[in-house]
């Protein structure tokens, strides 16, 4: 089998998803052939393999860090909640149906045995596996159930590097608390620590890292200081501000928060356009004061759709869209924004039937068959032939019933639709398609009487994971890279 490590963490975001990231990147400008693992994830954040399979952003994230397309493999198996209390369950990529978490921990041992063959098949293939654990590894009431932290580490022989996160404070305790409820076994194999998101005078911490040393009985491989990375997290939207007051002369483009928010990786290509003022909002009397909004893809749509019209927040929607506010829709929030959806077979966790917000002239009809497909077009509106490539994942089907335009050439509603200035589209990745986003906001810009702005490149993905990995790298310890190369043995 390959050489791996296992990327464990003192609690739920505190940063494994990105330590195994960067790792990753660096293990693979250093020759090594590396792939990322992690047994099961929870999360709404979620892409679209080449082969049209459904898995999670994070490893996704991972894969593209170790320079290969991503495979079901390395996250085999997803859980996207739907409700406080149930999730759909995706397995090596298809959806198997929907369980409830009472039903869901009586037995894992099937998942588990899954999740053990995946691994196994990578090992097959690669040099060298990074993987991920999930929350924290020592939650003793979840040991015989839990697939994703410990047992993993064993399948594979994993050496064990502990990521705690210093800005949640108790960073001590996060540490030795959970290395000693760690079993012997597992304890022994525990490599370093990684400090994440230090704020502030790292030179001050200097003094707390022998002590931490000291007190845990472990190296301190690293001390991250706090980098607005621009990476997509698994068990949080992309972090940009909430509820922030419009400042004059900007562009306020405010994105809706949800329960079940989903894929908002969506909103970073309009963070490289200077003139925009990007913020979620859960206050209903903000939305009036955007010139744009955005409604972004959602786990469960009626049941999201509900939660905007119990807050106010569809209301709003609807008032600001009358003054003159333009409203994009982007898979679930594309759904949103037509006349009805429909839900027979009960796919969305929530009402069978719901009126949307009447701002697009379609309808919504939620199949049992989801679609997830890597999807190619061109555009048809607002101008004509710039390239639209990103993936779907839905399962509703969206049909056209009156006016307007297909944003797509050769494509009807299932692509996309634009009505006045209510636009909506099933392609996750649009935004990100710069001579699109270009024409669009320099319509939104016009309509609104604000300056038009030249095309601009968003920052790549693949930038954003060499500065992530060259600031890992910086903030190494000494002879922390060489512990991990001892690990995983020459190229």
């Amino acid at each position: 089998m390959a050489k791996a490590i296992s990327v464990l963490g003192s609690a739920s975001d505190v940063g494994k998803s990105l330590v195994t990231a960067g790792i990753c990147r660096l293990l693979k400008d250093s020759g090594y052939d590396v792939a990322p693992f992690k047994s099961q994830n929870m999360a709404n954040q979620a892409g679209v393999t080449p082969e049209g399979h459904e898995m999670p952003r994070a490893q996704i994230l991972q894969a593209k860090a170790c320079g290969l397309d991503p495979h079901v493999d390395m996250g085999p198996v997803l859980m996207k909640p739907v409700s406080p209390t149930g999730a759909q369950i995706i397995v090596l990529g298809k959806a198997v149906g929907q369980r409830e978490a009472k039903d869901y921990f009586k037995d894992t041992s099937e998942l588990a045995a899954i999740a053990m063959g995946a691994l196994d098949r990578l090992s097959a293939k690669h040099q060298v596996i990074v993987m991920e654990g999930a929350g924290s590894p020592v939650e003793l009431n979840l040991w015989s159930r839990d697939y994703v932290n410990l047992r993993p580490a064993r399948h594979a022989n994993a050496a064990i590097i502990l990521v705690v996160d210093i800005h949640k404070g108790g960073v001590y305790a996060q540490a030795k608390g959970t290395l000693d409820l760690l079993p012997a076994e597992d304890r022994a194999r525990v490599m370093g620590l990684v400090v994440n998101r230090f704020k502030g005078d790292l030179a001050l911490f200097e003094e707390g890292i022998p002590l931490m040393e000291e007190v845990c009985g472990t190296p301190v491989l690293a001390v991250l200081p706090h980098l607005d990375h621009g990476l997509d997290e698994e068990d949080r939207p992309i972090r940009i501000p909430v509820d922030q007051k419009p400042e004059a002369g900007r562009f306020h483009v405010g994105a809706l928060l949800s329960p079940r928010v989903s894929n908002t990786e969506d909103l970073h290509p309009l963070l490289s356009e200077p003139d925009i003022q990007l913020t979620w909002i859960t206050d209903p009397k903000l939305a009036l004061e955007q010139d744009l909004l955005i409604l972004p893809g959602s786990k469960a749509t009626i049941g999201d759709l509900a939660h905007h019209a119990s807050t106010g927040m569809a209301q709003a929607v609807r008032d600001a869209h009358a003054k003159g506010t333009w409203v994009l829709g982007i898979c679930g929030g594309y759904q949103m924004l037509g006349r009805e959806l429909i839900d027979e077979a009960g796919s969305e966790g929530g009402p069978n039937t719901w009126e949307g917000l009447g701002m697009l002239p379609t309808r919504t009809i939620f199949r049992s068959e989801k679609l997830t497909t890597e999807s190619r077009f061109q555009s048809a509106w607002p101008e004509a032939g710039h390239p639209l490539t990103g993936y779907e994942i839905h399962q509703g089907r969206t049909e056209a019933q009156g006016e307007g335009e297909a944003l797509a050439q050769g494509a009807q509603a299932d692509a996309g639709w634009r009505s006045g200035h209510a636009v909506g589209s099933y392609l996750h990745g649009l935004l990100a398609e710069d001579a699109w986003r270009a024409a669009f906001l320099n319509q939104v810009r016009q309509s609104r009487g604000l300056a038009l702005q030249p095309m601009r490149a968003s920052d790549p993905l693949e930038i954003r994971i060499q500065r992530w990995a060259e600031h890992l790298q910086r903030h190494l310890r000494p002879g922390a890279w060489e512990k991990i190369l001892q690990v995983v043995g020459p190229r």
